[in-house]
């Protein structure tokens, strides 16, 4: 089968771009960029390649400015958990919006950065690096979320092709992007102890530091930029604005996934993969719930962090769920609720495994960097094992030739 032609329904409407909302005397446009640095927008397809964006969900009917980040990090009270870690941390909600405002302080008022500029971000999955993701957005910056085992060539592409000038970088990941040696990088390190680490720099004094307003982001300015993994050729960055980050929460997982406030997600997909970003951040957050950040989240990491910290929503691949069956009857699970799969093709022998083994119906789906998130997908008595789902609300799909018609049940063709 050859590769699939994608087409979203939740990305965002064209409209001119290139816009900023400085030194503009004529009225106030409610879908005017906010970006000062106006390359993503001027780098996104023109219009006549845009889908067709239909909204059809009331959820999805978002107001014309709309800063995603402000929005995840409103509405919990200050003194529940967000993120916890293996070893036994636990960051507040109200300790998340601290630390995102001063870290949004040290992009703003130290290093210079300005709206619509491209920050990388580079680290194991830790609530530093979510921190960091979460106040880049909310300083109206664009979030470039790698890996921390990509090398040095290909950071320095990534750099290149999204015109990259500033980084956060988890301390034991900065030498490889040092190696890079990309022209006019700055990169500011975070969780050491030297004088500029961003750890230091806004930790110090104790007290809670003075509210960092979000940057008044259209929403439908570039809020990150995702990058296919390069498996057919050089990596390709996908743009996604304010409301997708918003919009993947509001069809997948509040119409498919249901979380609750008293779960925990976990998971071992990094937040370099938008799979990790939705379900150990976006989908959280959106429901005031709150998530196990893992550094190391194999099969072999994954059992044990269930049981010990009572996980309820698990996020993995088919050969992750296959390798765990081994080990199921060394740990307590019962505290999971909701089991999520992706990545790859589920096949319907360890879907049922599964399923005898713990009585939980995994929740197979088929995502996309260009898409964001899960798209098509199924849950609870809609399940059939062996197949991927329906279109999630919200999204629409079909099977269609080479040049765009729908081909008939049973016929292959394009997704």
């Amino acid at each position: 089968m050859s590769s699939p032609t994608r087409y979203a329904r939740c990305a965002s409407p064209p409209r001119q771009r290139g816009r900023t909302a400085m030194a503009d005397p004529r009225p106030a446009d409610p879908h005017r960029s906010a970006h000062v640095d106006t390359f993503a927008r001027d780098h996104l397809p023109p219009p006549e390649q845009w889908p067709k964006l239909l909204f059809e969900l009331p959820e999805l009917h978002y107001p014309a400015r709309l800063n995603c980040a402000a929005e995840l990090l409103a509405g919990p009270p200050d003194d529940r958990p967000v993120f916890r870690t293996a070893s036994g941390d636990t960051w507040t909600y109200g300790e998340l919006r601290d630390r995102v405002d001063r870290i949004a302080q040290v992009l703003t008022a130290d290093l210079g950065v300005v709206p619509g500029n491209r920050v990388l971000l580079r680290g194991p999955t830790t609530p530093w690096l979510a921190a960091c993701w979460l106040a880049v957005l909310k300083a109206g910056a664009v979030a470039v979320t790698v890996l921390a085992q990509q090398r040095p060539h290909e950071l320095r592409a990534i750099c290149e092709i999204a015109r990259v000038r500033h980084a956060l970088c988890d301390v034991r990941a900065v030498d490889d992007l040092a190696k890079a040696e990309i022209p006019g990088l700055g990169i500011t390190a975070y969780g050491g102890d030297a004088p500029d680490d961003l750890h230091v720099r806004t930790t110090s004094g104790g007290t809670p530091g003075p509210p960092f307003e979000a940057v008044d982001t259209a929403a439908d300015d570039v809020a990150l930029i995702a990058f296919t993994s390069g498996t057919t050729g050089r990596p390709k960055g996908c743009m996604h604005f304010h409301r997708d980050v918003l919009a993947i929460a509001d069809t997948f997982s509040a119409q498919v996934l249901e979380p609750r406030p008293d779960d925990l997600f976990a998971g071992s997909p990094p937040l370099g993969f938008t799979f990790g970003l939705g379900g150990l951040v976006v989908f959280p957050m959106r429901a005031g719930a709150s998530a196990l950040l893992l550094e190391q989240a194999g099969p072999r990491q994954l059992l044990p962090a269930v049981a010990e910290h009572r996980v309820s929503v698990l996020f993995t691949a088919p050969t992750a769920y296959r390798a765990m069956l081994d080990e199921l009857d060394a740990y307590d699970v019962t505290s999971l609720r909701r089991c999520v799969s992706a990545g790859e093709n589920l096949p319907a022998a360890t879907w049922r495994s599964w399923h005898e083994r713990t009585g939980l119906r995994i929740i197979n789906g088929i995502g996309a960097t260009e898409l964001l998130h899960i798209f098509v997908s199924a849950a609870d008595d809609a399940i059939r094992p062996g197949t991927t789902g329906v279109p999630v609300p919200g999204w629409h799909a079909r099977v269609q030739d080479a040049n765009g018609t729908p081909v008939p049940d049973g016929q292959p063709g394009l997704l």
